[in-house]
């Protein structure tokens, strides 16, 4: 019998285990799809903050391996958020590529590493010459989201500074770690075809975009998918009221009625509720939202905020809800909340400078409420205008503001609303759809 694909997932979160953002989701969820097809494990470290090591992915035969380094894991109390987070992401690629060399994983064909935290090991495993292929998936491309760090991150990787691409790194006296893998790795993929373009240009490429295009025969973009057997208003055991597409009229409306009574808001049921759900930061967009629900505020529309991030924009966030009794802030991150705003709310509002994938808009449309989103990387590929959601192009407060009017016109013609929300709920974004197309990209690099 022919020994099935061997693929490694390399990450730094895993859903539902230990996550920070959308990195763990794709981490919890992508290699149950895939395991039906290849031998897939995955590869974490062991944070502090692990309650319980599960030995496999939860309704799932996908093992998961633990790797701590106390020093940089088990005796820190966050998962990111410290200074020498790149060193400590670094000791745990190379201690991941030598346990590989150790076979400690078995026959390894492919590693598939994600973001800067794991970037490094295709660097590491050249460097050992070992035959294992690698594939590369960037979540996030932004200047943040890079690992950069002095020349001292080459000492915890045992390499030395005549290493070719060491070199091209090396001008600015740092180690560029998601460059790195950029260059290294067989294959880079993204979240959304259109954010594979977005990167090689100069706005969206986080000052990449020239490496980039080098590689951008190598450069795929597979839009991200979730997970229905979590978010599924028919079993969803986190909102107030189940339904489906047969009776989604009564079931959202019994939703928002007792989401306005949990959080005691003096909202009107009847009347649009437009949530966001997202960190309070410039890459969502917060900024342009807070000027649009100032003009709108003389209007028959609720806004209903939840999420946490810069004190600046909470600040200003708590300050407008005094003022406008027709917005409310909920700063915390509270997933289950989250699931009874989806149900509850009948417009989600993502204006995103930037999104790479974006997965609130998809969990959205499943639970029967249209996105107005800003047409950028997944929001792009995945909602289309009057069909299942509303589109803007230019970031501005303006072109948001008249998209939220328009939305509500259509509101009021309950006839195309219903159209659309039926459009949304029977819309695809099963992590199905995606798996098949990283299994082409497993045997592509595996021909190559």
């Amino acid at each position: 019998m022919e020994r099935k694909i061997k693929v490694l997932f390399i990450a730094s979160e895993l859903t539902p285990i230990v996550k920070v953002g959308g990195l763990g989701d794709v981490a919890g969820s992508l290699p149950k799809y895939l395991k039906k097809y290849i031998d897939i494990e995955l590869v974490i470290p062991s944070y502090k903050s692990i309650s319980e090591k599960l030995p496999t992915l939860p309704d799932s035969d996908v093992k998961i391996n633990y790797i701590d380094i106390p020093e940089f894991f088990s005796s820190r109390d966050n998962i990111y958020g410290y200074q020498d987070d790149p060193i400590r992401f670094a000791n745990f690629s190379r201690e991941v590529v030598e346990r590989i060399e150790k076979k400690e994983f078995g026959e390894v064909d492919i590693v598939h590493v994600n973001d800067y935290h794991t970037s490094l090991i295709p660097l590491l495993i050249k460097d050992k010459k070992l035959k294992i292929k690698s594939i590369l998936s960037i979540h996030n491309l932004g200047p943040a989201y890079q690992g950069r760090y002095s020349l001292d991150l080459l000492d915890h990787l045992n390499l030395k500074l005549d290493h070719l691409t060491i070199d091209i790194d090396k001008s600015d006296n740092e180690i560029n770690p998601l460059l790195q893998g950029i260059l290294n790795s067989d294959i880079v993929s993204t979240v959304s075809p259109t954010y594979a373009k977005e990167i090689l240009t100069k706005e969206y490429g986080g000052e990449l975009n020239d490496f980039l295009e080098l590689r951008k025969n190598k450069l795929f973009g597979i839009l991200n998918g979730i997970d229905y057997e979590f978010f599924n208003p028919e079993t969803d055991k986190n909102i107030y009221c189940n339904y489906n597409l047969e009776n989604y009229k009564m079931g959202k409306m019994e939703n928002k009625t007792k989401l306005i009574s949990e959080l005691h808001l003096n909202f009107n049921p009847e009347n649009p509720l437009f949530s966001f759900v997202a960190r309070l930061d410039y890459q969502k967009g917060i900024d342009i939202l807070i000027s649009s629900i100032k003009t709108l505020k003389n209007k028959n529309i609720h806004f209903l905020i939840l999420g946490t991030g810069a004190k600046d924009f909470e600040n200003e966030l708590q300050t407008l809800e005094t003022e406008d009794k027709n917005m409310f802030a909920m700063i915390a991150f509270d997933a289950v909340l989250a699931n009874k705003i989806y149900a509850g709310s009948d417009g989600l509002i993502i204006p995103s400078r930037y999104e790479p994938s974006g997965l609130t808009q998809m969990i959205a449309m499943k639970y029967g409420t249209l996105p107005v989103v800003r047409s950028t990387g997944g929001l792009h590929d995945s909602v289309f205008n009057l069909q299942t959601g509303f589109v803007f192009e230019n970031y501005s407060a303006l072109d948001l503001t008249n998209t939220i009017n328009e939305a509500l016109s259509v509101y009021n013609n309950r006839h195309q609303w219903d159209d659309m929300i039926n459009n949304a709920m029977k819309a695809d974004f099963s992590w199905y759809n995606s798996s098949q197309k990283y299994i082409v990209l497993y045997n592509k690099i595996l021909e190559d």
